[in-house]
């Protein structure tokens, strides 16, 4: 059986915003796998996930056709998915793949998306430290400078969006109607660089965003391609 080695919490301001955009929700909470997918840890009864027969300890690995390397990356492409949208999603299941169909919906309750199974913590934490049986966790999530939450960059996930180096981090959602929308950043871009200056966490980044009282321009990493996303206030 594959075992999280790291369990991804989302803040509420972050599941807020998605939200907000009326993202597609299947009703299930997620942690990465040791090597790649998302493990379900639980499935919500009554929800797109139970109805198209996806069950705790499956993996997914593939979602619409995408590969998955972890759970980030898959609550991104859930809260892209249009409601009333039916997709495939294949999952590992006692070694074997088998694809299911699911059909998204708008989230019954406040968080959209997929809700990570989360902690009672303060969402306005920047650095959330956990100790869990045989896991240990750490964790960091941007306050939203800008209207942009950005999220802490694995390994894994900076080699899947094709990040050179170890710095980056990865923008979760952008709010509508802000500077950053207007300019066309967008939830799953990776942002190295604000005004030629290198950022590695989301502390890092909001450091840099709050020094910013002028245009700035962001240097990202979309579809595996870098360029510059110039940002005006």
């Amino acid at each position: 059986m594959i075992k999280p080695v790291s369990i991804l919490f989302v803040t509420l301001i972050t599941a807020a915003s998605a939200f907000a955009q009326d993202s597609g929700w299947i009703g299930m909470s997620i942690a990465d796998g040791t090597d790649r997918g998302a493990l379900i840890r639980n499935v919500e009864a009554n929800s797109p996930a139970e109805r198209a027969g996806l069950k705790a300890n499956d993996v997914i690995v593939q979602y619409n056709k995408q590969d998955v390397v972890g759970a980030m990356q898959l609550t991104r492409l859930v809260s892209e998915t249009p409601v009333g949208r039916t997709v495939d999603v294949t999952v590992r299941r006692e070694n074997r793949d088998q694809t299911l169909k699911v059909t998204t919906e708008k989230a019954p309750f406040e968080l959209a998306g997929i809700r990570f199974q989360t902690p009672d913590l303060s969402p306005f934490r920047e650095h959330i430290a956990l100790a869990m049986p045989n896991v240990k966790v750490l964790t960091t999530a941007s306050l939203g400078q800008a209207g942009i939450r950005a999220e802490s960059l694995t390994p894994q996930l900076r080699d899947f969006f094709g990040v050179k180096g170890s710095g980056g981090v990865l923008v979760a959602s952008v709010d509508a109607g802000t500077a950053a929308a207007r300019a066309e950043l967008k939830a799953g871009d990776v942002i190295t660089a604000v005004d030629g200056k290198a950022v590695s966490t989301p502390s890092e980044f909001n450091q840099e965003m709050r020094s910013r009282t002028s245009a700035y321009i962001l240097k990202v990493v979309r579809d595996k391609q870098e360029r510059e996303v110039r940002v005006e206030k």
